[in-house]
């Protein structure tokens, strides 16, 4: 006979619910690495708080009788928008899987063991990070594709005129990549050229594309049984997966509030998470969770942008 597996109805909420609604934002590429500060508990709208002081510096009097300079606060806002992850599966297709070992040897009671929902999950949310991570740089509301729900960091930087932006860019090759990345810095503003935090996004080939500029150099460069240094002018290149090609983006990226790249989203609030049967006269069962996710940056000038 063969094996039948028996999944639980499970929803979950609070706590757990947010434990796997994070686990499916910060396993992407980009989070995971630490070059985004992903801000939790957004209801409706967080504004990224900036704050621009200027020219305070005057002549020293026992009581200053003017007030100078500029202090302008304002601000970028996150509203996280709401989508749904949902699949169906057949319990049976695990029926040949290796959790198979693990079922009840009495047939009347073969249940997995409780872990197997989380196991399912969890793989779900490996498939949703795939996307989380494109959509973190590239999503576009004016798509109509699964990209349509927020607009990602560089359609940001991009549709941005105040984002210093490389003068006609053209495609990247091993002979112009050094110049490209050399006309990025010198568009970044002066007041971060030397923050430690200042990195330079690209996509995977451009990452390959460095590699092999490096390799063709005389003298200076790598060997070829060397893996190419992703580093230029003392700044780290960070490769990720959902750049887009022929495109570098400068900016300041950590894991804290002192980035200028932020993701915000809502894993608290309305943020169930269910694994359960479609229907009662049904073997299938279906996972869902909602989702609610947004991105921006602080400061417009303290980015640069290099995109054919």
């Amino acid at each position: 006979m063969a094996d039948t597996l028996v999944i639980q109805d499970t929803t979950y909420a609070g706590e757990a619910a947010a434990q796997f609604a994070v686990k499916a934002v910060v396993g992407n590429e980009i989070v995971q690495g630490g070059h985004v500060y992903v801000r939790d508990g957004i209801k409706k709208a967080l504004t990224i708080p900036r704050m621009v002081v200027g020219n305070v510096i005057q002549d020293r009097k026992p009581t200053p009788d003017t007030s100078l300079g500029t202090m302008t606060v304002d601000g970028r806002t996150l509203v996280p928008a709401d989508y749904t992850i949902y699949a169906e599966f057949n319990p049976r297709d695990f029926e040949q899987h290796w959790y198979a070992t693990q079922l009840n040897p009495t047939l009347i009671d073969r249940r997995l063991p409780v872990t197997i929902e989380s196991v399912i999950i969890q793989e779900v949310l490996k498939r949703h990070n795939e996307y989380l991570g494109l959509a973190i740089l590239q999503g576009n509301t004016s798509l109509t594709t699964n990209l349509k729900y927020f607009n990602g960091l560089i359609t940001r930087a991009k549709a941005d005129v105040l984002v210093p932006k490389v003068a006609s860019p053209v495609a990247l090759t091993t002979v112009n990549i050094g110049d490209a990345l050399q006309s990025t810095l010198n568009s970044i503003s002066r007041a971060v050229l030397y923050n430690p935090g200042l990195k330079f996004f690209v996509s995977y080939k451009t990452a390959q594309i460095w590699e092999q500029y490096q390799r063709n150099t005389l003298y200076k460069g790598v060997d070829m049984t060397a893996a190419g240094i992703m580093r230029f002018a003392g700044r780290t290149i960070v490769p990720l997966n959902g750049m887009p090609d022929d495109t570098i983006f400068l900016a300041i990226g950590s894991a804290d509030s002192n980035s200028n790249l932020w993701v915000g989203m809502n894993s608290t609030d309305d943020n169930t998470l269910q694994l359960q049967r479609l229907q009662n006269n049904s073997e299938l069962y279906f996972v869902k969770m909602l989702m609610k996710v947004d991105t921006n940056y602080g400061f417009s000038e303290e980015t640069a942008l290099y995109a054919v």
